[in-house]
């Protein structure tokens, strides 16, 4: 595959990517529907193994596609011990589409198989919104900061969501991800919000708070992961694809939850909050400088910090 031309290796990359999408989605419909038929609990809980094997398929065939055709090098670095049988909240930059591929392909299977916290408007596309329903991804509506002062009730829709989910996942192993910039960073995106940050986009806590909230009893604590596309400082789905991105860094380490952060009521208590937040931004600043370090060509760094021993390839 390494012959094949930059623009040639995508094209051939997606429809890769299509045709294992369709054959995936043949058996998920009456995998699903028998997850549908079943009340909800223990019955159908154990109804999603079957949607969740065909996920872990498609996932492991997909980044076998994309790595296999781009020849993209994934240097992974696990700060903690395997622990497939979990229960974690995953937080995470996102620059491009590639992150989703590069979270499945570096935690799977050394940790729960993830589950994202996605946008409602996915829940309609075909196959992907019912894989998505299938395994119990929160739909968040993600309403505008002027929408829920217009309407403070909307701000509970998300909770309510998230809440839904982790009623299922205090139940079965999981890496609940939430991209907490609730975006992709781009440097437009950095402009319009006015980043303070020279990678990512300021990071809103909400989710994250609302899962660790919602699963504190039973949660073995918070992964971060941290994605930097090595000498490429504007990474795209596509430019990987096309093999223009010979080197990705990620890094997963083990955060326990803060002492400050073990009791409170993110939407009820404003101190809580304040400190939820605080959390999250000084964790935010120091990812952003690390990503920096590594995506910017001029910077002789091409890793993390503090290798673990056993880094390695992915």
């Amino acid at each position: 595959m390494t012959a094949l031309s930059g623009p040639l290796r995508g094209v051939t990359a997606i429809g890769g990517l299509i045709g294992l999408t369709i054959l995936c989605g043949i058996p998920l419909l009456p995998a699903s529907l028998v997850k549908l038929a079943l009340p909800a609990g223990r019955a159908r809980d154990r109804a999603t193994a079957m949607p969740l094997a065909i996920a872990k398929t498609w996932a492991r065939s997909a980044n076998g596609v994309i790595f296999g055709i781009s020849g993209t090098r994934v240097h992974y670095q696990q700060q903690m011990a395997d622990d497939p049988d979990g229960r974690y909240v995953l937080i995470s930059n996102h620059q491009c589409w590639a992150d989703v591929m590069l979270l499945i392909k570096a935690i799977d299977p050394r940790l729960p198989f993830p589950r994202f916290f996605i946008k409602e408007q996915l829940r309609w596309m075909p196959v992907i919104g019912l894989a998505c329903w299938a395994l119990d991804f929160p739909f968040m509506k993600r309403h505008s900061q002027a929408a829920i002062e217009n309407n403070p009730s909307l701000r509970d829709e998300d909770m309510h969501a998230v809440r839904r989910a982790c009623e299922v996942f205090r139940r079965l192993p999981v890496s609940l991800v939430n991209y907490a910039e609730g975006t992709r960073s781009t440097p437009a995106k950095r402009a319009a919000a006015d980043s303070p940050y020279r990678t990512l986009l300021p990071p809103k806590a909400g989710g994250t708070a609302f899962a660790v909230n919602a699963m504190r009893d039973v949660l073995d604590g918070i992964l971060d992961m941290t994605v930097a596309y090595i000498d490429t400082p504007e990474p795209k789905f596509w430019d990987l694809l096309c093999g223009r991105i010979p080197e990705v860094a990620v890094r997963v380490r083990y955060l326990a939850v803060p002492a400050a952060l073990a009791e409170g009521d993110y939407g009820a208590d404003p101190e809580y909050r304040a400190r939820f937040k605080a959390w999250l931004r000084e964790l935010w600043a120091n990812k952003d400088a690390e990503i920096a370090a590594i995506q910017d060509p001029r910077d002789p760094r091409r890793a993390f910090d503090d290798l673990s021993a056993g880094a390695g390839s992915a």
